[in-house]
């Protein structure tokens, strides 16, 4: 019984594992966001923030987040 030969260019298959591997490499940064976002809400210091911010004729009441703290 034979079987099916496949001729396949080496240059083909290395070309596609080298770009697969840039592609992971590039994707790798992203799981770590999440816990960068989570970091830098934490270092936010909601104390110190105004509570009223007044530009204009337009005046913004900002709510008290230090039980978030």
């Amino acid at each position: 019984m034979g079987g099916m030969v496949l001729e396949t260019n080496m240059n083909e298959i290395v070309a596609q594992i080298e770009a697969q591997n840039r592609l992971e490499k590039s994707e790798g940064g992203l799981s770590a966001a999440p816990a960068r976002a989570v970091s830098a809400v934490k270092n936010i210091n909601l104390p110190e923030m105004p509570r009223n911010i007044n530009i204009g004729d337009l005046n913004i009441k900002v709510p008290n987040l230090s039980q978030f703290v």
